[in-house]
C-alpha cells in the first residue's frame, strides 16, 4: 500500500508540472507580438528566437506532453519501470534550467524555483523507486 502511494504522488507530481508547463508555454505563445512578458526583451539577443512562440510551442511539446507520459506511466498498474519517464524529465528540467543560466547569463527567481521542482521529481523518483525495489526484490523460498 506504501508504495502504490509513493507512485501515484509521482504520477500526481508529473501531472502537476505538465499542466503547469502547457500553462506557461501557453502564456509565452499568447503574449502580445509574442513576447514573454515575464522576461526581458534583452534575453532573445541571447537565443536563437525573435519572440517567445516557439520557446513555448517546446514549452508545451517538451516538459507538457513528456510529463503526462510519465503521469500515465506511473498510474498504469504492472509497470515496473514507471520511473524512468519521470526520472528523464526531471533531468531534462534539471538541464535546461542550467543551460539557461549559463546562455543568459544571469537568474531571476524562477529559475531557483524551476531548479527545485525538477529536484524535487528527481527526488521523489528516487524515493519510489526505491519503496518498489523493496517489495520486489525480496527473496521468494
Amino acid at each position: 500500500m506504501k508504495e502504490k502511494i509513493k507512485i501515484n504522488l509521482l504520477g500526481f507530481y508529473d501531472l502537476v508540472l505538465a499542466l503547469s508547463a502547457i500553462y506557461i508555454g501557453g502564456m509565452m505563445i499568447s503574449s502580445r507580438g509574442g513576447v514573454f512578458t515575464q522576461y526581458p526583451k534583452e534575453w532573445l539577443s541571447k537565443v536563437p528566437f525573435d519572440n517567445w512562440i516557439a520557446p513555448g510551442i517546446i514549452t508545451i511539446v517538451l516538459f507538457g506532453l513528456g510529463n503526462i507520459i510519465a503521469a500515465i506511466l506511473s498510474f498504469r498498474k504492472g509497470n515496473s519501470k514507471f520511473w524512468v519517464a519521470s526520472v528523464i524529465m526531471g533531468v531534462l528540467l534539471f538541464i535546461s534550467i542550467i543551460s539557461q543560466v549559463i546562455i543568459l547569463e544571469e537568474t531571476f527567481l524562477a529559475t531557483v524555483e524551476i531548479m527545485l521542482l525538477s529536484i524535487i521529481q528527481l527526488c521523489i523518483c528516487g524515493y519510489a523507486f526505491v519503496e518498489y525495489r523493496k517489495k520486489h526484490n525480496k527473496v521468494q523460498v
